[in-house]
């Protein structure tokens, strides 16, 4: 092989020169001459007319050339609607040549200029902008990763899941801000419906949006609102079809989350009317809520909450306080039904305001003391947990001399553990540990609480306005359980309970009552109840599956000493307990018997028995 004097073969400068003509040729090739050829292949495959003024492809000798369209016109597919697909002062495509050889061909970047857009899909997954393959109905085959639109609207149309949305971009001039706004120098508008829900809104954002898989986050402020429901946005967003990254205030408000479906993709429970604020930030590895700021209903709630994303699955952290909570506000968001209006005072026999509720448990019977909603032990699986929470006021309907709730909450590998849980009762506390088990079938629970200066008369503040006793309440509970329901697990409850009574008071006429000394009572009636003391009381069972009988059953005061034994049947919530008094003073009228309480726990009966 011959060479000249510097040792350059001459092939070599052959292929050179040839590679160097191919350039020259390929630099100086007008594109347009094409034009024709693809209206017709285009137009031959879509079965449409196919209409394109001008055609050139900049940075030819990049790994990712644009190809520019000018005055283009397709038109829509048959089955879409009356409108063309596409009319467009200028189109232009950069692709990734790399993807050409990957199942999806990437679109680095689109952009339209003076363009309107329709996109429609069917519900079996046809869609018009498949122009070589229009009855293609498989996973998509381009991925548009970012988008530069300059006054363009955009429809697009998803009747699998009833969304028609139609967005225009636009210069911004808004909310006082400069056209010399570098930040947000777009507006888009969109408005459209979501399964029936209509929705609207406006942002002022970049020049380029990204949408997949880019990492580039873009400058996103603007609101949006459907129905009662609004949202406000403030920050920065990458990838907006699957969000990378997002650092960001937001705002919602309106009258349920549940009317928020057609502005986010989860779908919330119906609730009462709700505000939150919070500053967003999300990364690759965790969505994090700083500076959280809500009120749902009368509730209110601050703190710090993330969701940190594990290799097998997610952690929640949460250090959340609040002033006041009613469970009825939050009920929805933690699986409870949202709490129902009550019924007309004249409703008709037929109205079903007038079947069975919560209240009753068929035709007479009391309402339940423990509900038979079944918990789901798998969903514990599904994420791991540390929540801590504070609620200096806290109010169910359900048990009103709740007071207060203090937990701190671990869930892993599906067992909860709350410890330390601190409920405030009755101006004392009931606290300790309850660990659920949610890998057992069915739950196993275990429960180990102490009760601590709980006031008995706040306990009986319901039952009359009258002074019935008062002193602290102390108790233990170390209860093991099994059950899906709250019925379920205290119908196999198996443990001891024990609450005392060391120094309090009682009514002189309920001990009158209780001592069956009717000529005492009489006085009382004329002269004037007063309280007296209580040496001692208490009260001890050992449950087994749900039965409980008593070790203990002792009431002591000044004037009468009662024994007395029972069981309990927490499955059927049922008890029969016989108190006997033994007088400290004789007395006339006093009867000779021991006291029988006994059906259900919420509507006692109380009758007379013979002495033991």
């Amino acid at each position: 092989m011959s060479a000249n004097k510097h040792g350059m073969p001459r092939a070599a400068k052959v292929l050179l020169g040839l590679v160097a003509a191919v350039a020259i040729v390929v630099a100086l090739f007008d594109w347009n001459w094409l034009r024709g050829p693809v209206e017709s292949y285009l137009a031959e495959k879509s079965h449409r007319e196919v209409r394109i003024g001008h055609l050139g492809v900049d940075n030819i000798f990049t790994l990712e050339p644009t190809i520019r369209i000018r005055d283009v016109r397709i038109e829509n597919a048959p089955w879409a609607d009356k409108r063309p697909f596409m009319v467009a002062k200028e189109a232009a495509f950069t692709v990734s040549i790399r993807s050409l050889w990957d199942e999806k061909t990437v679109v680095s970047k689109l952009t339209l200029v003076d363009a309107d857009l329709d996109m429609e899909r069917q519900e079996d997954g046809l869609r018009n902008w498949r122009l070589r393959t229009p009855d293609y109905r498989g996973p998509g085959k381009v991925k548009v990763e970012s988008l530069e639109a300059r006054n363009t609207t955009i429809r697009f149309v998803r009747r699998d899941v009833k969304l028609d949305m139609t967005a225009t971009a636009s210069p911004a001039f808004a909310r006082g801000d400069s056209p010399s706004d570098t930040d947000h120098p777009v507006r888009v508008q969109f408005k459209g419906e979501f399964s029936g829900a209509a929705f609207e809104g406006d942002v002022d954002t970049a020049t380029v949006l990204t949408f997949l898989d880019t990492g580039r986050s873009f400058p996103i402020r603007g609101n949006a609102k459907a129905g009662k429901s609004r949202i406000a946005v403030d920050g920065t967003i990458a990838d907006l079809f699957d969000p990378s990254a997002i650092d960001g205030r937001i705002h919602l408000s309106g009258a349920s989350l549940g009317d928020l479906h057609p502005l986010l993709r989860a779908k919330l429970p119906a609730s009462l009317p709700y505000d939150f604020k919070a500053h967003v930030t999300q990364t690759a590895e965790n969505t994090s809520f700083a500076e959280l700021v809500g009120k749902i209903g009368k509730s209110d709630l601050t703190g710090e909450l993330a969701l940190v994303r594990g290799k097998s699955k997610p952690t929640l952290k949460a250090a959340l306080k609040s002033k006041y909570v009613d469970l009825d506000d939050i009920g929805p968001l933690i699986g409870r039904p949202q709490k129902k209006a009550a019924a007309p005072a004249r409703a008709s026999a037929a109205d079903p305001g007038d079947a069975p509720t919560e209240a009753q448990d068929g035709k007479g019977a009391p309402k339940r003391l423990f509900s038979d909603h079944a918990f789901d032990g798998a969903r514990m699986k599904k994420l791991d947990a540390h929540v801590s929470l504070e609620a200096t006021q806290f109010h169910t309907a359900k048990w009103p001399t709740l007071q207060s709730l203090r937990v701190t909450a671990d869930l892993s590998d599906g067992v909860l553990k709350l410890d330390p849980v601190d409920a405030g009762v009755a101006g004392g506390h009931i606290a300790g540990q309850l660990t659920v088990d949610g890998n057992a079938k069915p739950l196993a629970v275990h429960a180990k609480l102490h009760v601590k200066d709980v006031r008995i008369e706040q306990l009986l503040a319901g039952l009359s306005n009258k002074a019935k006793g008062s002193g602290p309440l102390q108790g233990e509970l170390d209860l093991k359980a099994r059950g899906n329901s709250l019925a379920a697990i205290a119908a196999s409850a198996s443990g001891p309970a024990e609450i005392d009574l060391t120094a309090g008071g009682i009514s002189n006429l309920v001990d009158a009552g209780i001592g069956l000394n009717a000529g005492k009572a009489i006085r009382l009636l004329i002269t004037g109840d007063q309280i007296i003391a209580v040496n001692n009381a208490k009260v001890a069972f050992d449950f087994d599956k749900g039965h409980g009988t008593s070790k203990a059953i002792e009431l002591d005061t000044e004037q009468t000493h009662t024994e007395g034994t029972g069981k309990i049947d927490l499955g059927s919530e049922t008890f029969d307990v016989v108190l006997t008094p033994h007088p400290k003073k004789p007395g006339i009228l006093r009867l000779h018997s021991s006291i029988r309480v006994h059906g259900p726990i919420r509507e006692p009966k109380i009758t007379l028995a013979k002495n033991p």
